[in-house]
Formats: structure tokens, sequence, C-alpha cells
């Protein structure tokens, strides 16, 4: 193999990013050096770029088992699931050995590896530092919210085993780890390299052993790992590039943490700047676009001494450093009850140095606990369900993971192999991560970060789009028909919880270009939008080509996107009053909801199309996308009540297991119970074609509540709460869900182990589904229509809105009736509030406004009993929904023969023997 390019082990043990690069032994041999955990690992050799010419696997479609000591033959290949697999008996570390000779590539992997202390070419760092902190202050307990020990406590997950978890810097990074273990403890991450690992601890020189702890807690703030008389603690801090490292004991004593940093030792240069050190590294050696410059500070005086493991022989037996990199020991000069030292990671030295400072003087971990405590009680909502809270509150944490400002303002998809801003992802999750939460900038920076990047050329089909996915500030691909009416949706939701109606004229020619595009280029002469198969959130696709989920050319939840962006342009074209415009699309709207209700309705069997198929044929299958249909509108419904609760009683009959809801009902032909790791076909087949999907549980308990079936709705967020606090990486959400489980315990979770949309998803229902929270200042309006589930006697909660305002909501039911007490944080006699709450079959209609706080006594029969303020108070008969009686989760059938286990490889070979168009996408 001639002009071999730069080889790398990529895998589940380091995220797939370039940490292991292969050095060459010879002209055709090459070899890395790896400490593997006792777990099973899934890799590929790969070039930096992951081109097909330059991937080394086992196989070209299945996973390939490598043993200790065995030659695996080798071929080059591209594709989803076809890992090299190796599960060592026993923690260590492995030298890997890659054969290019002959054309015949292999690999085998050895034991042992190449741990001798490099020689340093420079002088070793030892070095006292003289920083002083400041005292640390209390933080102060937000109105109405517990004080911040009791609510970190409340919201901490704990274990004496072993488990993973996962943080965000808010600017470009994140660090995933795992609890009880220094191999593999974690990394902090930065684009695709890695500078500091897990760290270790020692208290008057006793060594902590991690995998010895008596328990891991995972609090709001950072990963606690509690040992005999000690703890140490690890956090990274928000919207900088900082990690602290934190030891502590109940009596002062000398103390001492040792950071895993990925850095050769004559691979950096050290400089003494004051009370800083500085690490700058060989800029050759920095992976684009990592900061190359690491200042290591502490919140006392301290000395700074590179050490070997022949001064401490626990950094070979437990943490296996090799003594090639640089292993930094931060160890008190007096006795104390706690030591914390900071990392920061820049591109500039001086930012590295300014930062490190600030933060040892100013007690940034205090800082930081603070920042987290004023954000969980912004958005506050505290129930006497203590395990919906928690997981309430940590799927709003988890939501901040993604929030980066790599390429401008946006929200990743998910971890760690979706780390991009994907457009559809992003504006399905500022809902649930941004605007509940009351961050109004972040979103209309993300909001104009997304339109500045719309396609502005008239003669292209992707012409008024917005990106699908950004990988890079170069590499901006279009090609989804969702993402743009996506953001057109959350413009209008943005407006109108903020209230910014001056952006309104800003974002207006966005919109306007994304009506003509669709208009130009995909409307149809029934109003509604045509789109290729792959191009709607089911977008999987056999070789980038042929859609494994055909949906087009009309699918139900992209006219639901249609019909919605032409009722946001419309809002805001009268913003800008141009009535001219409003009329227009006004027409198109009503063109396409009664072409949506006559093509995609069938009234015989009470059924709603999946998608229209060529000639307007619809497909029946049955699909949670037409919960979509419900719920994507805002404000104009796009099918009327009495069709939606079929469409409901339809999903949860077919689709709706306890853990989720299928992506596909297990009665069609072309239904996969589970998705990852099966011999009988691709991972992709199953993706869409049966996988649940975590945020498809945001819609399902959207549309359940809109009929007032919050008691069912709330079965299934229980469930998810668990999936939250107890499974996989544990206060987020996994991408996807086996559709069928053996153990409900013990959940199979695939895809992303951190995904964006679902835990926004899960975080938004708390909000604006089970409190009802829906504000509409566009019309100067709260809309305030609570859904509250029976196991809730009472809550407090907060609810943001405008500038600088929020509705202080609190609840108590007893054996008399419910009360309701509002009080505005800003009083505001402009703006309206509409009152909902359903007793028996009435709805209870309070119209009043928020220029004082509103008292509501309603009894048991519906009657306003007390009211503190003027209002106008209206009893109104709700309509009865006989089908949504005695609603029950489906269950898996495993009687069924399904042919996707039967016949290998079934829906492939029946997707390429329907010949289907092959979708290429267009920049």
């Amino acid at each position: 193999m001639n002009n071999l390019p730069n080889l790398y082990l990529k895998g589940t043990f380091n995220g797939w990013g370039l940490d292991t690069p292969f050095t060459q032994l010879s002209a055709e041999q090459y070899s890395a050096c790896v400490v593997f955990s006792a777990d099973q690992h899934r890799f590929k050799i790969t070039d930096m770029d992951g081109s097909e010419q330059w991937t080394f696997s086992g196989h070209e479609i299945d996973p390939t088992t490598v043993e200790l000591n065995q030659t695996t033959p080798l071929l080059t290949t591209h594709g989803i699931g076809n890992d090299l697999l190796f599960t060592p008996s026993a923690t260590g570390r492995f030298t890997l050995l890659l054969d290019l000779s002959d054309g015949a590539p292999s690999l085998t992997i050895q034991t042992g590896g190449d741990n001798q202390q490099t020689l340093s070419k420079r002088d070793r760092l030892c070095a006292r530092l003289n920083s002083v902190s400041v005292p640390a202050s209390d933080i102060l307990c937000a109105e109405g919210a517990l004080e911040p020990s009791t609510l970190f406590d409340a919201l901490a997950i704990e274990n004496d085993n072993s488990f993973p978890f996962v943080f965000g810097d808010n600017v470009d990074g994140y660090y995933e780890g795992r609890t009880h273990q220094f191999v593999s403890a974690g990394r902090y991450r930065h684009h695709q390299g890695w500078y500091l690992g897990g760290f270790a601890s020692w208290v008057d020189g006793e060594f902590n052993i991690k995998p010895s702890a008596l328990k891991a807690r995972l609090l709001p703030y950072g990963i606690e790992h509690q040992f005999h008389n000690a703890k140490d603690l690890l956090s990274l801090h928000q919207a900088q590039r900082m990690a602290s490292l934190t030891v502590s004991t109940n009596k002062a004593k000398p103390l001492s943490v040792l950071p895993e940093l990925n850095v050769g030792v004559n691979d950096v240069s050290v400089e003494i700047e004051g009370d800083v050190i500085v690490l700058a590294i060989n800029a050759e050696l920095c992976p684009e676009g990592s900061p190359r410059f690491i200042a290591i500070s502490a919140n006392q005086p301290v000395t700074i001494e590179e050490v070997s493991s022949k001064q401490f022989p626990e950094l070979e037996q437990h943490l296996f450093l090799s003594g090639s990199h640089c292993q930094i020991m931060i160890s008190s000069v007096q006795p104390s009850v706690e030591l914390t030292a900071y990392l920061c990671f820049e591109h500039s030295k001086a930012k590295a140095i300014e930062h490190c400072r600030q933060a040892a003087q100013h007690n940034a971990l205090q800082q930081h606990k603070t920042k987290i405590y004023q954000f969980l009680t912004h958005n506050y909502l505290w129930t006497d369900d203590l395990e919906y809270n928690r997981a309430v509150m940590w799927a709003r944490l988890s939501s901040r993971v993604f929030v980066s400002h790599e390429f401008g303002t946006g929200i990743w998809a998910g971890l760690p192999w979706f780390k991009d801003c994907w457009g559809r992802d992003t504006f399905i999750a500022l809902s649930g991560t941004s605007l509940v939460n009351g961050e109004f900038e972040e979103a209309k920076s993300i909001i104009e970060n997304f339109a500045s990047m719309q396609q502005l050329d008239t003669q292209s089909v992707n012409y008024g789009r917005i990106p699908n996915r950004v990988t890079s500030k170069t590499n901006i691909i279009y090609n989804t028909t969702d993402g743009t009416p996506w953001m057109m949706r959350e413009i209008l939701e943005y407006i109108n919880y903020s209230g910014d109606r001056a952006f309104a004229k800003r974002i207006y020619p966005v919109i306007q270009r994304f009506i003509c595009g669709v208009e130009t280029h995909y409307l149809d002469a029934d109003g509604l939008m045509k789109h290729r198969h792959p191009d709607t959130w089911m977008d999987a696709k056999i070789n980038g080509q042929t859609p494994w989920s055909p949906r087009g050319p009309k699918a139900n939840d992209i006219q639901a996107l249609w019909f919605e962006s032409l009722n946001v342009a419309k809002q805001v074209a009268l913003l800008n009053n141009d009535q001219t415009f409003a009329e227009h699309v006004d027409t198109l709207a009503k063109h396409a909801k009664q072409s949506f209700i006559d093509k995609f309705w069938d009234e015989k069997h009470l059924q709603l199309a999946d998608r229209l198929e060529e000639n307007d044929r619809p497909d029946f299958s049955v699909r949670p996308n037409q919960l979509m249909a419900m719920t994507i509108p805002q404000q104009e419904s796009l099918i009327a009540p009495s069709i939606g609760q079929h469409m409901v009683k339809n999903c949860v009959d077919n689709l709706l297991f306890p853990w989720g809801i299928c992506s596909l009902n297990q009665q069609h032909p072309d239904f996969h119970p589970y998705h990852d790791n099966r011999s009988e076909y691709h991972k992709d087949a199953a993706y869409h074609n049966g996988t649940i999907w975590g945020w498809n549980a945001g819609f399902t308990v959207s549309a359940l509540n809109r009929y007032h079936q919050q008691d069912f709705a709330y079965q299934l967020s229980k469930n998810l709460a668990k999936q939250i606090l107890q499974q996989g990486h544990r206060g987020t959400m996994s991408e996807n869900l086996d559709a069928f489980q053996t153990h409900p315990q013990q959940l199979v979770e695939t895809g992303t182990y951190a995904q964006a949309w679902s835990v926004s998803e899960f975080a938004r229902n708390a909000q604006q589904d089970y409190l009802g929270f829906k504000p509409q200042l566009i019309d100067n309006r709260i809309e305030l229509a609570p859904k509250i589930p029976s196991q809730w006697q009472s809550f407090k909660a907060r609810l943001p809105f405008g500038e600088n305002n929020a509705l202080q909501f609190e609840y108590q039911r007893d054996a008399q009736g419910y009360r309701f007490q509002l009080t505005p944080a800003v009083l505001k006699a402009d703006i309206h509030l509409d009152f909902k709450f359903l007793v028996g079959n009435n709805v209870i209609a309070v119209a009043s406004d928020l220029s004082s706080p509103l008292t509501l006594h309603i009894d048991l029969s519906g009657n306003c009993t007390y009211i503190s303020s003027p209002a106008n108070v209206k009893q109104v008969e709700n309509e009865y929904r006989w089908e949504l009686e005695k609603l029950a989760f489906a269950s898996p059938d495993n009687s069924v023969h399904f042919a996707s286990l039967n016949e290998r490889d079934y829906l492939f070979n029946k997707r390429k023997d329907e010949g289907l168009q092959q979708d290429r996408d267009a920049i």
C-alpha cells in the first residue's frame, strides 16, 4: 500500500476520536499501545476522515471478534455496525500490530507494551504557586425553591457500582466518563482530541482507589467519589474550557491531586507565570481545532511537581499511566480540608493564564455551583413526586450538554458521533433546551446562526433552506425537507416566549425566502409539499442513496410543518404590516389543510395515512408521525379534535409500549423488533422500522394531554424518568431503544448514549403539557391550561417569560377541591391571562391580567368558591372523547414470525427490488 496516510484506532474506548494514532515500525507494519478496561470495545482502524479506502474492519457489514494473540484478516470497508470487537478478561495494556504487507492487511492484539519512563529533554517541573482564593460565599436561596445544598442532595444520582455520565462545557467540548475506575475514567474532548482524562487524589499520602470508592454521586455540578474520610470531585465549568479537580476531607491534612494528561513529556514547553503554570503543546502535534495551551492553578498555595511511577508505583499499578506522558502532581503546601486545582484549555496563552488566575482567585468552583443552582431555579418545578422532579431537573441539565459555540451558537444532536449541529434536531430541541428555561437570547442566537446559513441561490433546489447539518464552518449540508420548517415553528415560539417583536422584522426576509423556495420547487397543485423519500426525520439510506424507510413524496409530518410554516409566515407578516403576503400565505394554508384532510384521512376506517405515495395513493402504515400532525401547529389546528382522538387511539393501541413509542407497528411486514448488534440485518434497517426514539415520547405526551389523558401520559413520563435516573448514562437519555425489551428494568439502549431532543422533549412536557404554560406574547397573552396528573397533590413552579419576568405558580389539592396561586414576578397590566382547568366534564375558564397576584379556589363541582382579583369566570362543557377511555400500553407479540429475523437482510433485498429512486444529496 503506497502513500499511506496517518492511521488511527477509533472506537468506543476513545469516543471514535483521533486519540490513538498508529506508529510506523517498518514500511508495512504499524503498532498502537492502548490501555483497555475489562469491557467489550468496538473499533475500526481508519484515517482521519474515515474514508472507505483507508478504513479497515473484518467484514463488509458484520462485526468481527478479535481474539488475543490471534491474527485477524482485515479488509477495506465503509459502513455502520461492522466494527472490530475486543473483550479483554482483565484491564491492562495491549499492543495492536497492524500488518499491511502483501496486500492482505491483518491485525494482532498482544498483551503488554512499552511503558518505560521517557527521558525528558527539558527540566522536570518543580515549582510552588502562591495562589490566594477569596472565601466561598453562600449561594443565595431562590424564592419558593429548595435551598442549594438540599436541592443538590435531592438531585444526586448515586451508586456503589460503576455507571457512565457526561457533561458539556457549552463552548466546544464535553467530558464523558465512568465512575469507580481509573482506566477510561473519562476524557474531556475538544474537537478530535483530548488532554484531560480522569484524575487521582491523595489524603495525607494515602492514595484514594476509585474502584474501591464507597459510592459515586453524580451531582448537578460534577462527579463525586466518596472514600473513608475523603471525597474527590471533577467538575466541568460552563461557558469556558475549564475543569476543576477537588479533594476534600473532614480534618485539615496534606492533599494532592494528579490529572491524567494526554500530553507527552517532550511534546510541551512549560512556563511559570506568577501563580499559574502553562503547558504549551507543540503546534504540529496539536489536533486540528483543539486548544494548544493548558494552564494550571489552585485555590491555595501548592507545589507542582512532575513525578514518575518509580516515586509513586500506584500510577502504573492502578492508573496504567504511560511513562512518556506528563504526570503532574499538585499538592497543598499546608494541611487543608479542601484542595481544588483548575485546568484551563485555550487557543491563546494569555487567555489560558488569565482565566486560570481568575478561577483560582475568585473561587470558580463555588461560582460554578451558584450558576447551576440559579439555572435550576430560574425555571422550576417541584411536585410531591420526587422521582419526577429529579428526572425533569436532570433532563434540563442534560439538555445543556449539547449547547455549544463550535460553529456559532447551536445545539449538538447527540454524543458521541452526532457532535454536529443538525437543523432538524436543533429546532426540535430548542423549545425544551432554551425556551422553557428562559434562555431567550440563546434561542435567538441559534435561530440567527442558522438563518445566516440560509441558501440564497434562487436557482438551487435548496433555495430558502437552512442546513440540515453543520460539521464545520465550510462543510454545510442542506439535504432535508423539515429542518427549515422546524426553525419557522421556533421563530414564532421564540417571539411568543420572549415578546421580542423587533426580531420579527429582522427575520422576515428569511421566512419569505423559505416560502418562496417551497413554492418554486416543492409545492404541488393540491397545496401540499413534495419531498424526496429520505428527507424527513426518518432519513436513513442504504449506501447514502436508497431510503430504508421511503416516505415520499408527501409525508404527514412534512405537511403539518408546511401548514405551520404558513401560519408563522402569516403572523410575522402581520407584525410587519404586510397584509398582501399575510393573505397569500393564509390562502396557501387553507388549501393545504383541506387537501390534507381530503387525502390523508380515511373516514371509513378512521385512520390517517403516514404518507401519500406517487399518484397520491395513501400508505396507511402505522407510525407515530401522525401525532406530530396534531402537535406541531401552535395556534391553528390542522386536524379536528374528532379526528385526532382516533389518531391517538391508533398510536397507543399499535405503537406505545411502556418504555416508548415504536417507529412502526409490529404487525407491519417491515417491523424490526431489535435495533443494533443483529446478525440478520444492518442496524439502519431497524432504525425507523420499529426502533423506539426517545424524542417521540414528547409529542406522544403532548397528544395525550390534549385529550386530558394526563394520568396515562404520566405513566409513560414516569417510565422515562426511570430511564433518565437509572439507565445508561445517568441523568440523560439515549437516542434509541430496542422495540422489544426482555427486562423492562434493564432496557437495551442503542444509538447515541445522549441525545439532545430526547431530554429536551422530556423537559418541555413538564412545562408545556402538564403545567399547560404557553406564552402568547405576540398577542400579549399567557395561556395556562394545566393537565395535572392525579398523583400530584401539590407543586411549586416558576415559569419564565418576557423580559426578566416569570409566573410563580402554586397548586394544592385537598378533599374540598383545588387551590391555585398565580403571582407574576413583574406586575404587567397589559398582559392577559387565560386560565383553563378541567373539573369533571366542565372546563373552568378564567380571564384576568397580570396586574396583581391571582388566587383561585375551585371545589370538586367546578365552582369558583374564591377568587382574589377581578376576573371573568366561565364554565364550559368539555367535549367527551369516548374513544380514549381505558387506554393501555401495547405489548410485544413474540408469537409473530418477523421477516426481519427469519430472512437475512430481508429489508435490504426488498428495497433493492423495489427500484426506488436513488436520492443523492444536492449541496
